[in-house]
């Protein structure tokens, strides 16, 4: 496990629940309220055989996704290959893709024919409905609704309870606040919240 906090204990719980075995996490210090062996820092895999271990991405995203980026992007560039997982009360598609570091929490949906890109945190109790394609890196909240055929560029933080009506394109590095409604198009690097959402360039 990379990382020991909240979302790293969602994890750990959902790793018990498929029946996979923990090793140990990887964190700047160890965490007494994590109940798993301390691994060390990042530097814990710098002299390991990638092969040798199966990883899983234990950082959250609270409204910017760049940090968990950052960490998938530099341990695939050592070699390294991660878990995607499933709660066992979510519901995926046998028609959907789910790739590489994927996680799909707790009463989530990912319904027919939808893409979910690497790295993407499908967050308790949300919707992807069909067709959609959800790019790398994003973090889709808690409870948040994506209608039909919606696309979802890579490193887009959808907040809870968001709803992204049907055909609607967000951009890449976008911010959808929690509880708007997306009614038109994002563009790339933009932030959309309100009902109906309006949008407004990211702060630099």
């Amino acid at each position: 496990m990379l990382g020991a906090g909240g979302h790293a204990r969602v994890l750990q719980e959902l790793l018990a629940e498929k029946g996979h075995q923990l090793f140990g996490y990887v964190a700047p210090a160890e965490e007494h309220g994590f109940e798993a062996n301390w691994l060390g820092g990042d530097e814990t895999f710098s002299t390991e055989t990638p092969g040798d271990y199966l990883l899983l991405n234990g950082v959250g995203s609270i409204g910017s996704t760049k940090v968990r980026a950052k960490v998938f992007a530099n341990y695939k560039k050592l070699g390294f290959s991660f878990l995607a997982i499933e709660s066992n009360d979510s519901v995926v598609s046998p028609s959907a893709v789910v790739l590489e570091g994927v996680q799909v929490l707790r009463g989530a949906i990912i319904n027919t024919a939808a893409i979910v890109e690497e790295n993407t945190i499908v967050n308790t109790g949300a919707i992807v409905e069909h067709d959609n394609l959800i790019g790398q890196n994003c973090h889709i909240s808690i409870g948040a609704t994506l209608c039909g055929d919606v696309k979802v560029g890579s490193g887009t933080h959808v907040g809870a309870g968001a709803t992204v009506i049907q055909g609607v394109k967000i951009g890449q590095n976008c911010i959808i606040g929690a509880g708007a409604t997306v009614i038109a198009d994002v563009p790339d690097n933009h932030t959309a919240v309100g009902v109906p959402a309006k949008n407004r360039p990211n702060k630099a």
